[in-house]
């Protein structure tokens, strides 16, 4: 009788270990799981480094990012070229737009043809003026009509990455370059035509594949009836 008691005790004693080996290992959080669920603390940890790293993809010196866009002002206004292309993203090249308006059929040009980009005889449709028109110009007289910058040597406002409510009231510059810098020329209007004589100068800019800020878009804004 001792000896089937002592049989019965010592398989229950097995049995009672085989079962705590088999819900340690189905522990998904015991140190021996091959996937543990990792805790608060470690989720935590994780979202704050991806935070980290996005932030610095994204990070950029508004100083320097202000004198860049002062080279290429320098540039357009010298109509230097070579500087120009210097400043220009190498993959998404470089777009023009009269107003504030981007479209797939807006012109743009590959980093490449910046330098000799006032020598091309080549007419473009820049886009739709007043009454519907079209602006069918050379890229030089582009330049002598729409990047009139001399005016923006002397801004009322300069915007880094920073909302322009009368100019841009619904962000859009934004919508269409979501990962961008954008820096604003600001020309005020005058009291002679009710503040209606306004212009702003947009000059975006992404980063590349090193994370330098390089430009990818001047855009012309004023006020249209």
């Amino acid at each position: 009788m001792k000896v089937k008691v002592g049989i019965i005790t010592a398989a229950a004693i097995l049995t009672i270990g085989i079962l705590s080996v088999n819900l340690l290992n189905d522990n998904p959080n015991s140190s021996g799981g091959e996937n543990p669920i990792p805790n608060n603390q470690d989720v935590n940890q994780d979202i704050e480094q991806k935070r980290g790293e996005e932030e610095d993809n994204n990070s950029y010196d508004p100083i320097m990012l202000k004198q860049q866009a002062t080279e290429v002002l320098q540039a357009i206004h010298g109509r230097d070229m070579d500087v120009l292309s210097s400043h220009v993203h190498p993959e998404k090249g470089l777009l023009f737009s009269p107003y504030l308006s981007v479209t797939d059929e807006t012109v743009k040009f590959e980093k490449n043809e910046i330098p000799s980009l006032l020598e091309n005889d080549a007419t473009y449709l820049w886009g739709y003026g007043e009454a519907n028109t079209e602006i069918q110009l050379t890229s030089a007289d582009y330049f002598d009509k729409h990047l009139q910058v001399k005016r923006f040597f002397e801004s009322d406002e300069i915007f880094v990455d920073t909302q322009n409510q009368e100019a841009d009231p619904t962000n859009y510059l934004k919508t269409v370059f979501p990962d961008s810098k954008i820096i604003e020329f600001y020309h005020a209007g005058t009291e002679q035509y009710s503040g209606m004589d306004w212009r702003s100068l947009n000059l975006v800019f992404e980063q590349d594949e090193e994370g330098a800020w390089r430009l990818v878009a001047i855009i012309n804004n004023l006020f249209t009836p």
